[in-house]
């Protein structure tokens, strides 16, 4: 795909290296890593969960622990599983085989298909094995929730939201915990997305925590966002681990497999979208000129992980050219996949199609000077640089 040589740097920080977790009195927080929707379906995708994604995760695990004795754990953002409640205990096996601790929200996959109109016992699976459907404990600083935001009825027939029960529950939760503690609040469906603005249901929630520093964790939507919707209240909207409903190893949006990885550091948060089976520093995904459709005459890249904070600038042999223009397309790669890889039955293949849209983590520049040096930087809200050259 890609008529190129592509060199990944990064600079700004030693952040990766572990560098930063070793320095004198780095000695509070935690590292989690956020799984989204791994929604096994049937015995191979199981299979592939366990024998693939499991050890690409353990991989950054034990990166985790050779920086630093700080807690390491995982949290499961819902669907777990895929209406398939009998693999609920093995997924969770799988996990706790990390030798982390491991949380879960549930979602709406996660629901016995069985129980229809009976939401309890519809549940009943999911608590047997993860326990009770709203938990709180500790990390580091930071006070975790989580939220069942499913009100289920059947299988194709649910809403969004969260009832007086669990309100009064998190108002007690609240109680004598100090305004200064930041609170993550985890759940399976947007709390806002891109709408810019909270959803009815999540406004009680946020209403209740006040001014804290809030950010809610979710999945659902199997597509990476990260969205500010109040000065003190972000979104983390986690991407599907095994790509788009494990027929693709990239998602509609372009997120290829990956995890959620929230660093905390002396009480201050910092994040990324890391893919599986590559180095923390491998976010920028490069197409040199007509590689991508309708883009042509330009030189193209992706930045994984991207949200509005970021900027992404260019040079060309050597000369600053400023920032890149931004555009939304669909993803070239996931293109790709479906066109010439991608081979089931009709259902499926349709609904790989109509799953691609746009999306803004896309950015271009046209060279000036044929054949000249282009080189990429991309910065991230934590002043973290990465880098593509292109020759």
């Amino acid at each position: 795909m890609r008529n190129l040589v592509l060199i990944l740097v990064v600079f700004a920080t030693l952040y990766f290296s572990g560098v930063a977790s070793a320095q004198q009195g780095e000695n509070r927080g935690f590292n989690l890593i956020v799984v989204g929707d791994p929604q096994p379906q049937t015995e191979a995708q199981m299979a592939t969960l366990e024998r693939e994604i499991i050890p690409q995760i353990g991989d950054i695990v034990e990166e985790y622990r050779a920086e630093s004795s700080l807690p390491i754990a995982i949290i499961l953002t819902g669907d777990v599983v895929w209406d398939t409640m009998k693999f609920l205990p093995r997924v969770k096996r799988a996990f706790e085989s990390l030798g982390v601790p491991v949380y879960a929200v549930i979602g709406n996959h996660d629901h016995d298909t069985k129980r229809r109109r009976d939401q309890r016992r519809a549940e009943q699976c999911f608590v047997e094995t993860f326990g009770t459907r709203n938990q709180a404990f500790m990390l580091g600083e930071t006070l975790f929730l989580t939220f069942d935001n499913i009100e289920y009825r059947d299988r194709t027939s649910y809403d969004i939201g969260v009832d007086a029960e669990q309100l009064i529950w998190l108002s007690e939760q609240m109680e004598g915990v100090e305004k200064d503690v930041r609170v993550a609040v985890c759940m399976h469906a947007l709390a806002a997305g891109r709408s810019g603005g909270v959803r009815p249901y999540a406004k009680p929630i946020v209403d209740i925590l006040g001014e804290r520093d809030i950010h809610f964790i979710t999945g659902h939507h199997h597509n990476h966002g990260t969205y500010a919707f109040a000065p003190n209240v972000i979104e983390h909207n986690v991407a599907q681990v095994s790509g788009n409903l494990w027929f693709a190893p990239i998602c509609s949006d372009g997120t290829p497999r990956g995890v959620f990885c929230i660093e905390e550091r002396n009480g201050e948060w910092r994040w990324h979208h890391r893919l599986l089976g590559k180095r923390a520093d491998e976010v920028l995904i490069v197409w040199s000129e007509g590689r991508v459709k309708d883009n042509e005459e330009y030189v193209v890249v992706k930045a994984i992980g991207w949200d509005s904070e970021w900027r992404v600038e260019w040079m060309e042999n050597g000369e600053a050219r400023g920032a890149m223009e931004q555009i939304a397309i669909l993803d070239p790669d996931y293109l790709y996949y479906v066109e010439n890889k991608a081979d089931y039955r009709k259902k499926y293949m349709e609904r790989l199609r109509k799953s691609a849209h746009p999306h803004s983590h896309y950015f271009r520049l046209r060279r000036t000077v044929p054949e000249s040096e282009i080189r990429i930087v991309a910065t991230d809200r934590f002043g973290r640089e990465y880098v593509a050259v292109v020759e």
